[in-house]
């Protein structure tokens, strides 16, 4: 999967050879990060070897790491710390082993990452399946998707759920896990193909650890 950087790119400005200007910071994709997941980062300003780049986050705010998967020592990796607020990143020219120089800051909002898609096994939410696959195919799970999120992410894991139909009148079946159990299709059995079914109290652990509760419908066919 191709990978998508939150780029910063600095364009300093000098008032004459004397005297230096900070850098101004523009930021080209998004001015927010992600509360604690990996969020991948590039920096990097015009003229300068990545050697000479050092970029620093408050510890107490955000841990940030050289990124593995990498093209260049500046590919990075910042996991916000805390879910609200804003991180602010330095970017600094190493001037001399003893000397830096500032080239910009810039600050970032922290948001907390949106839910996912809820799925059941190919279909998504809100779309018609077909009755017979539920009934027949033992491969068909409760998912949890992300739909073209900016970069990738670890799988939500769905931890349970309640199903129920329409029409059945009775009270949700709970099940733990994300299969179709033996008494799901015990009520699907007794479905007609133009009910709803619904899964409700769907339990998902995010990749920032986070549990939610989501639900969904299905209209059978």
């Amino acid at each position: 999967m191709k990978r998508i950087f939150f780029s910063l790119f600095l364009f300093a400005a000098w008032h004459s050879q004397a005297q230096y200007d900070r850098a101004v910071v523009s930021l080209t994709r998004l001015d927010y990060v992600y509360y604690n997941i990996d969020n991948p980062m590039s920096v990097a300003v015009p003229g300068l070897l990545p050697k000479n780049i050092e970029v620093n986050i408050g510890e107490d705010k955000a841990f940030l790491h050289r990124d593995p998967d990498g093209s260049n020592r500046n590919d990075l990796i910042v996991r916000p710390k805390d879910s609200t607020g804003t991180i602010t990143v330095h970017i600094d020219e190493r001037i001399d082993p003893t000397r830096t120089r500032s080239r910009g800051v810039i600050k970032y909002r922290v948001l907390t990452i949106p839910n996912p898609t809820l799925f059941l096994g190919y279909v998504r939410q809100g779309d018609t399946i077909a009755i017979d696959d539920l009934l027949h195919k033992n491969h068909i799970q409760v998912k949890a998707i992300y739909e073209d999120f900016q970069f990738p992410l670890s799988e939500p894991e769905v931890l349970g759920y309640e199903f129920n139909c329409s029409e059945s009148f009775s009270l949700p079946v709970v099940v733990e896990g994300t299969r179709i159990t033996t008494p799901v299709k015990e009520m699907l059995v007794k479905a007609r193909r133009d009910e709803t079914i619904y899964l409700e109290n769907v339990r998902v652990r995010l990749p920032d650890e986070r549990i939610v509760t989501l639900k969904a419908h299905f209209p059978l066919k």
